[in-house]
């Protein structure tokens, strides 16, 4: 099999193909032949050697890659529910996984608990811009808890996150005033967002007793939460400072196979809508994190098997 790994910390070109021995499944486990494997910020992130300390990330050569679309090419003992053949996505948790595992490759072993069906007609490649992005703007939306028919505000909305819960959120039934670059105010309208502002605007908006920092902004961002209010950050931004009265929660996403497939349900009928920039082949995932790197792109780089 062909692999890209992270040789040492560094710029993309520290990313290499190489060959491995095929992977044979355990137990539980199963092996997918990738079709599509988004490159996401956190693969930037973490082919620089940045990890949150609670990753426990072993030291280098490792595979990057939380989003995987493909087809199972064979299971191990005691999974009865997949079968060669079967087309597949799934999130690899990389952070417990120690890097151990990684969707960059063209043959990906993966536990088989984290593998669902993807709903037949839909493209592997939109598929795998869903698991990460989607899970996590699923999870931080039930984190905030906003009432029926309460206010939202989210940063980062034409982002894969940002632009997830813009969707989630009023397919809830709440209202949304989300923050955009310039340029992408006509794509979030789309999602649904009620009112669009740009960042210098957001000194002036608010308050917000919901607040998704999907980017994250950090401190900026804070001001527009009421007093009392929530806010529910990515990663990245300083605790609050005590007696700040308001409470602060990071999210790290988790495996939820359940809510994987109602996402994966929703794209494949056209209820929710997502944005590919461009696919770049496995063999130059450094051009692709090159390109995913640069400002001002629209929609996902997605690397294909």
């Amino acid at each position: 099999m062909k692999a890209v790994v992270v040789t040492e910390p560094g710029d993309p070109e520290v990313l290499q193909l190489v060959e491995r021995p095929d992977p044979r499944p355990a137990a539980g486990q199963a092996v997918v032949r990738m079709q599509a494997a988004t490159v996401n910020p956190i693969d930037l992130a973490a082919r620089t050697g940045w990890h949150p300390p609670i990753f426990e990330i072993q030291d280098p050569p490792y595979v990057p890659g939380w989003d995987l679309a493909g087809e199972v090419v064979a299971v191990g003992a005691g999974v009865d529910a997949l079968a060669p053949g079967d087309p597949v996505v799934a999130l690899i948790p990389w952070h417990a996984a120690g890097g151990r595992y990684g969707a960059y490759a063209d043959l990906v072993l993966v536990e088989a608990d984290w593998l669902v069906r993807r709903p037949d007609g839909l493209d592997p490649v939109a598929a795998a811009t869903v698991p990460l992005n989607g899970l996590t703007a699923h999870q931080c939306l039930a984190m905030l808890d906003v009432p029926a028919g309460g206010e939202l505000l989210v940063t980062g909305a034409s982002g894969g996150v940002g632009g997830f819960a813009v969707q989630l959120a009023r397919a809830a039934g709440l209202r949304v005033t989300a923050v955009t670059g310039a340029g992408d105010e006509a794509w979030v309208r789309g999602l649904g967002a009620d009112v669009v502002l740009g960042p210098d605007d957001l000194g002036a908006a608010g308050p917000f007793a919901h607040v998704l920092d999907a980017v994250p902004v950090g401190e900026p961002v804070r001001a527009a939460v009421a007093p009392g209010g929530a806010i529910v950050e990515t990663g990245g931004s300083p605790a609050l400072p005590a007696g700040s009265g308001l409470t602060q929660r990071m999210v790290l996403v988790a495996v939820d196979r359940g809510a994987l497939s109602e996402l994966l349900d929703g794209l494949a009928a056209g209820i929710l809508r997502t944005r590919v920039a461009e696919t770049v082949p496995l063999a130059e995932a450094a051009e692709a994190h090159r390109r995913s790197g640069t400002r001002g792109r629209r929609g996902k780089t997605v690397l294909v098997g």
